[in-house]
């Protein structure tokens, strides 16, 4: 059955002013909310409590400090010998992009001090402290990319604290403003001369979408063979992939892909640019389109990547994307040694042109080594040549900016394919750039005002996502409480819109603009994925009742595969012990804690305790919880998982909370750091053999805070392949919604179901 578009009622001016502010007003309300979080994790959490929570990391010392692009300073910062046992950096919430400060570590027993020096502390202690953004991370380093015009002193031992991200809401609230520019001329002033009016038209509900009859035929003509008149790359794509490809190629402006989880969403995006790259931008010319790729974060990117660079090296993806046609803006989270080349740091400091930054480079590179050296040191500057040779830093940065502005707009202008963030998107190096078309993956991640970053620079719009897993993370207000914009009615503050065809200004920024598009214009805005190739069918057989209407399909090839299944287990016969049978075999399997008094607890529960928690649930007051009895039980069957047979880095171990998180990760993460522990927000479109997930919440009255998420708990049970093992209190979770006492009666029916008090003994 092909859905139509509903045809909506084209927006008044006041409307569309009335959607502008009211994103403005949101993100103001955000933006405050952050640095509100920010300034209470400063002045009242502990330095204990703030590790808790992964929003700080204390006790690292200075590696190494080098140059980066930009003539920026990269200080790595790691664990060193002298005071860990261990390299390996504890369980923590640092991304590549993060804001975040370095100064001088404070130990948990001065905290309680800290309030008495007040506001002195706040302003003061920042003298040898920098702030810089997050450049890379990995298992043993935090990488900090720093722009300084003073000085880098550091002490001896540091202390990395993440800030709030105010550069992202400066891009934001610069993107609303150019299209508010642009779609609300002042009286009197020309209408701008821009290609990509039909796109910004239809996702304002100004003019109507539209697909072409036909697909435009390939620039090489043997590239097409079928009936269809398109000939696939990969010819295992099911069904729902081939139409939801096809139906991307005739959009004339936008299109969405629902991919469920394990639907394949990424491999059929994967397929759709190589099908746009073999075709003509449009029907006027001969000429390949340029695509710019967006997701809301850099690990889903760097996936994207990955992927995109293995098939470039072989025909006849290479024929379609040639060295150096594909390119990486930012900095990827985890680089392969193959990947680097696709950076654009990579080109531009070893391209051809890039011999044109060496010797600025290295002469800045000395300096920088100079002053990184400590007081004492061998080699050490001091005193006013210190002051001078900061001095000669600025000039060479200065320099090096200036060459490097020359060689940035020669790569970028020779790349085909291009992937940012959608916020990186507005870089400066994309400057005045269209695309032909920009897909945004995990669009239902990602608030609005962000999309429309990469948006303005394209002429085609494709939106993937999945509007029942996690949406953005708010931090504002709810929207009970949200007051209307001065000056406009509660119509056009979208607080009683009635109409569904119409363009609404949003309640609250989790409304993505996938499923804006979906109440604009109906279902026939997109095509969903329906085979899915991750989980055994029992596993996927709730969410596809409860969800997806009963719609996602199990492929033959997973549908029954378990722990048993895998090959190491296979051939070393474990499988056919009877605790090979009583572990390995079952699909799901449920520890229910009801009766065995495994009561929650509340992690620093204050004021800050619930600022700084903010982030993993959604609403002010919430400390994070944990619950030591479910971390016992959960420790317990993950090690009985791996001495029959089941590598720790096919485990995963998902809480909705950071304190479960930290609690769970001081049991395993020394003996197994392979081992994935962490929250179900961090694990969203990753997947394991085996996911343990601890529900945390117990307690008498039945709240089960943002428990109540039922995209965050679909998340969670999703990401499992071939055993899921749940472990939580039934009388608790089952109070708190409809959708949770399903869920617990789905347990009791179809998993097999055990007692939790004999595990934790």
């Amino acid at each position: 059955m092909v859905l139509a578009v509903v045809e909506p009622a084209t927006p008044s001016r006041s409307v569309l002013e009335a959607f502008i502010s009211r994103h403005q007003y949101l993100l103001e309300l955000e933006r405050k909310a952050e640095e509100e979080q920010t300034r209470l994790l400063n002045s009242k959490c502990s330095p204990k409590l703030l590790e808790q929570r992964g929003l700080a990391l204390g006790g690292l010392g200075c590696s190494n400090i080098s140059v980066g692009l930009g003539g920026k300073s990269l200080i790595e910062l790691n664990r060193p010998s002298a005071y860990h046992t261990s390299p390996l950096l504890p369980p923590h919430t640092f991304r590549s992009g993060d804001p975040v400060r370095i100064d001088a570590h404070v130990s948990s027993s001065s905290s309680t001090t800290s309030k008495a020096k007040g506001k002195k502390k706040e302003g003061a202690e920042d003298g040898n402290a920098v702030e810089g953004i997050v450049y890379k991370v990995s298992q043993e380093k935090v990488v900090v990319a720093v722009d300084e015009k003073k000085e880098i002193d550091l002490p001896e031992r540091l202390r990395l604290l993440k800030l709030a991200n105010i550069v992202t809401f400066d891009r934001m609230d610069k993107t609303l403003l150019h299209l508010k520019r642009i779609i609300l001329p002042d009286e009197g002033s020309s209408t701008p001369n821009i290609s990509n009016f039909p796109l910004i038209n239809s996702l304002l509900g100004l003019q109507v979408p539209s697909w072409s009859k036909d697909i435009l035929p390939p620039i090489r003509p043997s590239q097409d063979g079928s009936k269809e008149g398109i000939k696939w790359f990969d010819e295992k794509l099911n069904d729902s992939q081939k139409e939801a490809i096809e139906f991307c190629l005739k959009a004339e402006n936008v299109a969405c892909i629902h991919g469920p989880p394990g639907t394949g969403k990424t491999h059929a995006l994967i397929e759709l640019i190589f099908q746009f790259l073999c075709r003509p931008a449009n029907s006027s010319t001969s000429q390949p389109p340029r695509i710019l790729i967006t997701t809301p974060s850099n690990l889903a990117l760097d996936n994207l990547l990955l992927r995109l660079y293995a098939l470039s090296l072989l025909p006849p993806y290479s024929d379609l994307l040639p060295p150096g046609t594909i390119l990486r803006l930012g900095h990827p989270t985890r680089v392969h040694k193959d990947l680097v080349r696709e950076t654009l740091d990579y080109r531009a400091a070893n391209g051809d042109e890039g011999e044109l930054l060496k010797d600025v480079g290295s002469e800045l590179q000395g300096h920088l080594g100079d002053l990184g050296k400590k007081r004492g040191e061998k080699g050490s500057v001091k005193g006013k040549e210190r002051g001078k040779k900061w001095e000669e830093v600025r000039e060479l940065r200065k320099e090096y900016r200036q060459r490097e502005g020359k060689v940035v707009t020669s790569v970028v202008s020779r790349a085909q394919v291009v992937l940012a963030t959608c916020h990186s998107a507005g870089s400066r190096q994309l400057n005045n750039m269209i695309f032909d078309v920009a897909i945004v993956d995990e669009a239902t991640q990602a608030v609005e005002a962000v999309c429309w970053v990469p948006i303005l620079k394209a002429k085609k719009l494709i939106l993937a996502g999945d509007p029942q897993q996690l949406p953005p993370t708010i931090m504002s207000r709810d929207d009970k409480s949200l007051k209307p914009v001065d000056g406009l009615s509660e119509e056009l503050n979208g607080i009683n819109v009635k109409s569904r065809t119409t363009l609404k200004p949003p309640k609250t920024l989790e409304t993505t603009l996938f499923e804006r598009l979906e109440s604009l214009y109906g279902d026939g805005i997109k095509r969903v994925l329906q085979i899915q190739y991750r989980m055994n069918r029992l596993i996927a057989s709730f969410p596809s009742e409860t969800l997806y209407a009963s719609a996602l399909i199990s492929d033959s090839s997973v549908a029954d595969r378990t722990l048993l299944d895998l090959p190491a287990i296979k051939d070393s016969g474990i499988g056919g012990t009877e605790e090979g049978k009583d572990v390995l075999d079952p699909v799901v399997v449920f520890f229910d804690t009801a009766g065995c008094e495994f009561y929650e607890r509340t992690e620093g529960d204050d004021e800050s305790a619930g600022a700084s928690s903010k982030r993993e649930k959604g609403n002010l007051g919430e400390g994070s919880k944990s619950n030591e009895n479910e971390a016992v039980v959960v420790a317990k069957w993950a090690r009985r998982l791996i001495d029959l047979g089941v590598d720790p880095a096919n485990i995963g171990i998902v809480t909705p909370y950071q304190a479960q998180v930290s609690l769970i990760s001081s049991m395993l993460h020394e003996e197994y750091p392979d081992m994935t522990i962490g929250s179900v927000d961090g694990l969203q479109g990753q997947e394991r053999e085996a996911i343990i997930l601890s529900l945390v919440r117990s307690n008498p009255t039945g709240e089960v805070g943002f428990l109540g998420e039922y995209r965050r708990l679909n998340v969670a049970m999703t990401r499992a392949k071939r055993q899921l093992c749940v472990v939580g209190d039934s009388s608790t979770v089952g109070k708190g919604s409809k959708y949770l006492k399903k869920w617990m009666e789905w347990l009791e029916n179809e998993a097999d179901v055990r007692y939790a008090g004999d595990e934790a003994m």
